[in-house]
């Protein structure tokens, strides 16, 4: 059967996969470009541009695992409405934006990045909606926790 605690420690498991998996990409991405170019028949003017670009958006994508496994431990103990969620949250979406912008730019060089550009912007915005219900709801509570 399915609980809240299965699903909690499954997102904190894929989150550190997650940061694992980012971390080995990292080490490895000289070598995955190489093969990526040779493979598409890509110039390989293009692959210092490839390499930086990704190894610019790692820092961000390791910030957000990082406050999202911060999330997740603050859920686990019965913190869901705090102020400190907010605050990772947004930096959450701050990061994806970020990334986004990253993206953007690489766009001028490398056409695909703006697809994925906008699909980080995206999740950023739908990562901010998210921020402000549950600093809407942390103020709710604040007034609630104030009339009892």
């Amino acid at each position: 059967m399915w609980t809240k605690s299965r699903s909690l420690t499954l997102s904190r498991i894929m989150t550190l996969l997650f940061m694992l998996l980012l971390a080995v990409g990292v080490v490895a991405l000289p070598a995955i470009l190489r093969w990526y170019i040779a493979y598409t028949g890509k110039s390989a003017a293009i692959y210092a541009r490839l390499l930086y670009t990704l190894w610019v958006c790692a820092a961000p994508a390791f910030a957000a695992l990082f406050c999202l496994g911060r999330l997740l431990r603050n859920i686990d103990g019965g913190q869901v409405f705090v102020e400190q969620n907010v605050s990772l949250l947004r930096l959450i979406s701050w990061c994806c934006l970020a990334v986004a912008g990253v993206f953007l730019v690489a766009a001028f060089y490398y056409v695909i990045s703006l697809l994925l550009g906008i699909l980080a912007a995206f999740m950023g915005l739908i990562l901010r909606v998210v921020k402000n219900v549950i600093a809407r709801a942390v103020e709710l509570q604040r007034e609630n926790d104030l009339t009892v």
